[in-house]
């Protein structure tokens, strides 16, 4: 039977306990992946009681600490592949993007969250014409406060920030709720990989899956599925980011 568990801190002593099991293990790990994976641990162990990160690995991904045992932590994210596809293509070009600007001396540090025009789409090839516009497009936005009408961004929201970022906001979307098969696909796919886990001494080995994230290749967890898992993983969990809940599969 699935456990439902939620914290029961404050969303301000949530993110203070966050920071301290976090922020060291960000530093030793900058890209985006890690750093990715490293948060959705860290929000993991908001729901359990002095658990830490011991150790950020490969083959698990993370060697996890309660104060008596040592647990080996694989994590997955869940996503439709269709739709991250098209999320991929911006992100990407607007990693391009803040490259750039943050060589531009004209500009003081922000945060701009920019928001896509619904369902547009471009190819390859406009990749550099993509990349100048909307580098033309925020320049003069957060120099000026004046928006240029274009095809790819609809609206820009600007805020102080300690550096300058930028990310694109793919806006609402019908979230769909995930099927038995695609959770049981994700056990399998990591399951093959557990006799690898299982050669660091560990005492107990544990997936954990996230979905439920800001894009409209998330997807949110089916409270009516039936789930019998034959799995060599002690515990299975799955995560939802933006939800703040977890849910103990097994």
């Amino acid at each position: 039977m699935t456990k439902v568990l939620k914290s029961n801190r404050t969303i301000t002593e949530d993110k203070k306990l966050l920071g301290r099991l976090i922020n060291n293990h960000l530093k030793m790990f900058p890209d985006k992946k890690k750093t990715l994976e490293i948060c959705h641990t860290g929000k993991f162990l908001l729901f359990f009681e002095n658990m830490v990160i011991h150790q950020v690995t490969e083959k698990p991904d993370f060697i996890l600490f309660d104060g008596t045992y040592k647990i080996g932590l694989e994590h997955q994210i869940i996503v439709d592949f269709e739709s991250k596809e098209r999320e991929g293509f911006f992100e990407n070009i607007f990693e391009l993007v803040e490259k750039d600007l943050n060589d531009d001396v004209e500009l003081l540090n922000f945060l701009a969250g920019c928001y896509i025009v619904p369902f547009v789409n471009f190819k390859l090839k406009d990749k550099e014409y993509l990349v100048e516009t909307i580098k033309k497009v925020i320049k003069e936005y957060v120099i000026n406060n004046n928006f240029i009408e274009n095809p790819i961004i609809e609206h820009i929201y600007v805020q102080p920030h300690s550096q300058k970022n930028i990310y694109p906001n793919f806006g609402g979307w019908w979230q769909k709720k995930i099927s038995l098969e695609i959770i049981e696909n994700s056990i399998k796919k990591k399951n093959d990989k557990i006799a690898a886990y299982k050669e660091r001494e560990l005492d107990t080995h544990w997936l954990l899956l996230v979905i439920g994230g800001l894009g409209e290749s998330s997807f949110e967890m089916d409270k009516t599925l039936e789930l019998k898992i034959e799995t060599e993983f002690d515990k299975v969990f799955v995560l939802e980011d933006f939800n703040n809940v977890l849910y103990e599969l097994k």
